[in-house]
């Protein structure tokens, strides 16, 4: 019972360790919980990847990150790299493009969802959702994970993949 009516002890401060020369992908980073992440990251000297549709919001969110920590800026520890989720093309496209910038992966965060909205089907004929939510990431990381792996042969080296569960699928009753 303890748990319910202490304090929480986690202080991103204090618990996340020295992130230096690690590189870092979040997906779906330009707002939320998936901002707050690659502030954090890169406060603690990560160089992190905004993987992110819209161009405007990402940069809009790494001005932002920057605006609130001055010692960020002109780091090029956050840097844009243009992902849609909802196109398995576009995901396989955007980790070649990753592929051909960095030689290590050290975190994959994948973050990116997609609210339940009206039934869509992509120009590849999935549901949207599906796409955004599982099929994009499966691409995406499945195209990274060979340089993951190499990562992870460094000595010392401590590579992840981060997947932060969006469920937000509501089904209609039906009677």
């Amino acid at each position: 019972m303890g748990f319910l009516f202490s304090k929480p002890s986690y202080d991103p401060k204090r618990d996340i360790p020295d992130l230096t020369g690690k590189v870092v992908i979040v997906t779906g980073a330009n707002a939320g919980i998936g901002a707050q992440t690659v502030e954090q990251l890169a406060q603690h000297g990560a160089k992190v990847y905004l993987a992110c549709r819209t161009e405007s919001k990402a940069r809009a969110a790494i001005a932002d990150i920057e605006k609130a920590n001055p010692a960020l800026k002109g780091q090029d520890r956050l840097v844009w790299l243009p992902l849609d989720l909802s196109s398995l093309h576009s995901a396989k496209a955007a980790a070649e493009e990753f592929l051909t910038k960095e030689k290590r992966l050290n975190l994959l965060i994948n973050n990116a969802g997609r609210l339940t909205a009206e039934y869509v089907l992509t120009s590849e004929g999935i549901e949207e959702s599906v796409a955004v939510n599982h099929l994009g990431h499966l691409v995406f990381t499945t195209t990274l994970l060979p340089l993951m792996k190499e990562t992870a042969k460094e000595k010392g080296s401590d590579v992840r993949i981060v997947n932060v569960d969006h469920f937000y699928m509501t089904l209609p009753l039906r009677e």
